[in-house]
């Protein structure tokens, strides 16, 4: 079965549920779980913004068009793509340019 981190799982039922923690079962809270919304409280800026790893690889895409070779008609650019740059503008050079070249292929 898969569990979620204690910690985790501990703060979710204080927040949610702590009136009645003995008295909710097992459906209640899962129903709850799975209908949770997350809202970012803000962001720390550009200054600490990163990008994160993983994604569609560019062995499944065109260089030229960025479409996806198995599924004609679809087209993954910017990080949607498995493409990591160092900080300091390069991710957002990647996204535009995949952009770019995905627009001249529509």
């Amino acid at each position: 079965a898969t569990q979620l981190p204690k910690r985790f799982a501990e703060r979710w039922l204080d927040v949610h549920f702590a009136a009645a923690r003995k008295q909710v079962n097992a459906a209640v809270l899962d129903e709850g779980l799975h209908q949770w919304e997350i809202t970012p409280a803000g962001t720390e800026g550009y200054a600490k913004a990163e990008v994160t790893a993983g994604g569609v690889s560019t062995d499944d895409l065109s260089s030229r068009t960025m479409e996806a070779r198995e599924v004609p008609g679809l087209f993954c650019i910017g990080e949607v793509v498995d493409v990591t740059g160092h900080l300091g503008g390069f991710n957002f050079q990647w996204a535009w340019a995949s952009a770019w070249a995905c627009s001249q292929a529509l």
